[in-house]
């Protein structure tokens, strides 16, 4: 099955990233250079993801999702391997 594409305008616009490890890993690179301020919460990151923490191109909340997370994201991206946890943030 092939992917679909969206055709987004995400400058400056805040993306919440739910989730820390290779699915995250993929997106958040083309989420920043679509100029979007992209959080990740998750209780783990991918060392890629560190990298891209520590030098301020991405904020991360150590902590896993809560409900409220979504409030003030543009866009929301499940990227756990939890599926209550995805569920659970598609829902909000």
């Amino acid at each position: 099955m092939s992917p679909y594409l969206l055709g987004l305008h995400l400058s400056g616009r805040r993306v919440l990233v739910v989730g820390g490890g290779r699915v995250a890993q993929r997106r958040v690179p083309a989420l920043l250079e679509a100029g979007a301020q992209v959080t990740i919460v998750s209780t783990s990151v991918t060392h890629a993801l560190d990298d891209l923490i520590a030098s301020g191109q991405v904020a991360w909340e150590a902590r896993p999702y809560q409900v409220g997370d979504v409030d003030g994201a543009w866009l929301v991206q499940a990227c756990t391997d939890d599926r209550a946890v995805n569920t659970a943030v598609a829902a909000e």
